[in-house]
């Protein structure tokens, strides 16, 4: 059942994506389009027959899972945001244009609060937890990793789109053409890195806290090259 869920997946994450807008400042559709995927995601599951375990649930790894996620999610968002930094060919920083105008405690509000709830838990229950699952039942480890990255890149289309549109990249067209593929790339990488943290430690809770520890770090870096 994994074909029709992906599909669902990607249309429902392009079209929340598109209809939400700008997750910056606040993301309040984005929040009611997260939790709506949450629900989706557990009754499916549920009628499936895929316990709490099966979807990486476990209550016995949760704090190693989450520190291991967290310390693994830091180191490799040091080189991303080296990478953005100091760009190949660039000339310069890559910048983000909604993150300046930003004020910090809406900033803070976007990481403690809609973050986790419009992107980090939905995702992770989504991906790593149901579409991992469903994979693993047809598929060996490496082509159901790969396949759920490939996924979790198709979802991210609209989006890396518009985020693109808000960079300096935009106004040269191959310095455009390399950000999309390097965009594109990249979160297919995060996928496979978010999948592979959850069956090596066997809990969602490392690839939860990779992902927040992550895209946490990312708009802080890029916020300092904002200001």
């Amino acid at each position: 059942m994994f074909l029709p869920y992906a599909a669902f997946l990607v249309a429902y994450g392009n079209a929340a994506a598109y209809l939400a807008g700008s997750a910056l400042p606040h993301g309040g559709a984005g929040v009611l389009f997260g939790v709506t995927l949450l629900a989706a995601v557990l009754v499916i599951a549920r009628l499936e027959g895929l316990a709490f375990a099966d979807l990486g649930l476990r209550r016995e790894r949760l704090a190693l899972g989450a520190g291991v996620g967290f310390v693994l999610a830091l180191l490799a968002v040091g080189g991303a945001i080296l990478v953005l930094r100091f760009p190949p060919l660039v000339g310069g920083p890559v910048t983000y244009a909604p993150l300046a105008a930003v004020a910090p405690t809406e900033l803070a509000t976007r990481i403690a609060l809609t973050m986790p709830l419009d992107t980090v838990i939905p995702e992770e229950l989504a991906f790593r937890g149901l579409l991992l699952a469903q994979l693993l039942r047809r598929y060996r480890a490496p082509a159901a990793v790969a396949l759920s990255a490939l996924v979790f890149a198709a979802w991210h289309v609209v989006i890396v789109l518009a985020t693109l549109a808000e960079t300096n990249l935009v106004p040269d067209p191959l310095f455009g053409a390399l950000g999309l593929a390097s965009a594109f790339l990249a979160v297919f990488a995060g996928g496979v890195f978010f999948a592979t943290l959850r069956l090596v430690t066997g809990s969602l809770a490392a690839p939860l806290a990779a992902h927040w520890g992550f895209n946490t770090a990312l708009l802080l870096g890029l916020r300092a090259f904002a200001a």
